[in-house]
């Protein structure tokens, strides 16, 4: 067995260490067996699987996932996937929560990259080309309108010259704010003239550059994906193709279709499951922050079903077949997911969810329980959107919102706080703030050495982020701020400079203070750096708050009418949403629907018997309100 070989490790540093040695030698004498060890004892998708959970433990600081048990244990399996919000980061989440061994359709863009391209292909995905992704630049330049477009010293019958379906790009003039799209080729009049399918999106007098999409062959790749369905598999997929940062589903692409039906027919013996995952992410971009995996009820193709016998027809049935499958799982995954038409509306929703629930209820909310109520909310927003009072009420929660971030206030912050000034005199408050204010500082005092550590790392990686962030902008039709891609190059670029800095660091203790420090600086100092950094978003909360205490104390009129607006909005909100049955398919409205008559509905502002019994001691408020999951929600987060 190779697991022999961490014992002959052991055996050999602990020898050598004996002898005299010094302990780099000792040290990499024992990781060269554990280097030999992994090479030979562990294959390559169990290092992947455990490169996986590393990555998950050190972005996310919270990890969440519903509806795992829904996942068939055995048989033909596609994950449906979306939205496809974090790049790279979003089959590691997938992968996570699901014990099923998942090959991903991928870009085979993505495995030509230098910097990741070696690591995906020990995943064993399924590579697919993408028209865009082999686009090459077409000599001459063209005028373009209607359908038809027109060449100045082109060669379109060498440029185009092939078969199968080819697109053009026109090359968009400079200041145009709007990204071009491609359009489809019908027929190649000439050298110097060409007849598209439609009439172009716009036309372009001017004479502008342009790029030949060639068409792709997907034979292979759908052949593929056939074979490991047909033996029982799980696979992956994005339907939406690309990722982005948009805060609602983009069109689905047919292929998820085309892979589960085609399997089907091929392998009438293997039925197929499509399950549904839902990624919800609060602040995908940053570090420490969480996500919520909703995995829905899987939808079975059956072998005598009408889909698949218009599927098997051919034609027009077919497309027809394709059409209604993609419907289902359009609605399936906006079931588990939180849409919404932008991020102002998708934050909007959130602030509903808050004003709706019974205050105590509130704050004892799980990150779960948070999603789940704001995706019921969010789900029945089109249908209730057609009563007249909910646009307008909606725009008043905007208003109020807007208000409380231009004070650097928070909606739930705001809730403590103000229990706080109303059940505590001027002269404890007081005191509470200089209590936490010193309780910052000794913080900061304790963990300066390693937030500089830390620091350069986090400094170089947002900037590279967010260069390529923008770059990931300019080369897109469907992004918006490139968050989608921040993740990814993050950690690609921390990961790295944690490594090379922690050895660094080793080598000048090592040099100046001697071999013990150095030894104990090795092994001790990453699981410190690692519990600071866990522990920096309750700091950034904890300042917020007291920030927010220290607002309510010196504007103690303003922080009242913020809290009557707060109770007005709050009545006028559930009103609404009983009335129109907002939501109420989900279970959980109905349940704080239920839960406002009882006990839950009993912490409200005009009610402070009990409160004050639970800051009587000043060290008990020191901690109070301190913890993150509380605190965390998408609207105040300064995005």
């Amino acid at each position: 067995s190779p697991h022999w070989l961490l014992w002959l490790g052991l055996g050999a540093a602990a020898t050598a260490g004996s002898c005299g040695f010094p302990q780099e030698v000792n040290l990499s004498l024992g990781a060269a067996f554990v280097v030999v060890w992994a090479l030979v004892g562990v294959t390559p998708k169990q290092m992947i699987a455990l490169g996986v959970d590393a990555l998950i433990e050190l972005y996310f600081r919270e990890y969440m996932v519903i509806g795992e048990e829904k996942v068939p244990s055995k048989g033909a399996v596609i994950f449906v996937c979306g939205p496809h919000s974090n790049q790279f980061l979003d089959p590691c989440v997938v992968s996570r929560g699901t014990e099923r061994d998942i090959r991903y359709i991928i870009a085979a863009k993505s495995l030509r990259r230098k910097d990741l391209g070696w690591l995906f292909k020990y995943a064993d995905p399924v590579p697919v080309e993408r028209q865009q992704d082999l686009k090459r630049a077409g000599r001459g330049k063209v005028t373009v309108k209607g359908d038809r477009v027109v060449g100045i010293g082109t060669k379109f019958l060498e440029d185009f010259a092939g078969e199968g379906k080819f697109q053009i790009l026109v090359a968009a003039p400079a200041g145009e704010k709007a990204k071009p799209a491609p359009a489809r080729v019908k027929e190649i009049l000439g050298d110097d003239e060409i007849l598209l399918e439609a009439e172009a999106a716009r036309d372009r007098p001017e004479p502008s550059k342009f790029h030949v999409l060639p068409p792709v062959k997907h034979d292979v790749m759908f052949e593929s994906v056939y074979s490991h369905l047909g033996g029982g598999g799980a696979l992956g997929i994005f339907p939406e193709g690309g990722s982005h940062d948009r805060t609602e589903l983009l069109p689905l692409k047919v292929g998820v279709c085309l892979m589960a039906l085609g399997a089907m027919e091929k392998y009438p013996e293997s039925p197929v499951h499509l399950v549904p995952v839902g990624l919800n992410y609060f602040s995908q971009h940053k570090f420490n922050s969480r996500v919520l995996v909703k995995y829905g009820d899987p939808i079975a193709i059956k072998g005598d079903g009408a889909i698949l016998r218009m599927f098997k027809s051919g034609g027009d049935l077919k497309k027809r077949a394709v059409g209604d499958l993609l419907r289902i799982i359009e609605a399936a995954l906006r079931r588990v997911t939180v849409q919404a038409p932008d991020f102002a509306t998708l934050k909007t929703f959130w602030v509903v969810r808050d004003l709706y629930c019974p205050t105590k209820r509130l704050l004892e909310m799980s990150s779960v329980d948070q999603v789940l109520l704001a995706q019921a909310f969010a789900s029945d927003y089109h249908r209730v959107r057609e009563d007249p009072a909910v646009d307008p009420l909606l725009d008043r929660i905007r208003n109020y919102s807007r208000k409380l971030s231009g004070l650097g206030l928070r909606d739930k912050g705001n809730i403590k706080t103000a229990l706080l000034v109303k059940s505590h005199s001027k002269a404890n408050l007081l005191i509470l703030l200089v209590l936490r204010c010193l309780y910052v500082f000794l913080l900061l005092v304790v963990f300066l050495p390693i937030f500089l550590a830390l620091f350069p790392v986090y400094v170089v990686a947002s900037k590279y982020s967010t260069r390529k962030s923008a770059e990931a902008v300019a080369a897109s039709t469907v992004k918006i701020k490139g968050r989608d891609v921040m993740g990814t190059y993050k950690l690609l670029i921390a990961i790295p400079m944690l490594l090379v800095g922690h050895l660094l660091d080793c080598f000048l203790l090592r040099w100046s203070l001697g071999e013990a420090p150095a030894m104990a600086y090795f092994f001790f100092a990453p699981f410190a750096q690692f519990l600071v950094y866990k522990r920096i978003p309750e700091l950034v909360e904890y300042l917020r708050v007291t920030r927010t205490l220290a607002f309510a104390l010196f504007t103690k009129d303003q922080t009242k009418e913020i809290v009557k607006e707060r109770e007005r909005l709050k009545t006028e909100v559930r009103e609404l949403v009983d009335r129109v049955q907002w939501g109420f398919d989900s279970e959980l409205v109905r349940e704080h629907r239920v839960r406002r008559s009882d006990t839950h509905d009993s912490f409200r502002l005009d009610d402070f018997q009990d409160f004050e019994k639970t800051f009587s001691k000043s060290m008990a408020k020191l901690y109070d309100f301190t913890q993150g999951d509380i605190h965390d929600d998408l609207l105040y987060k300064n995005d």
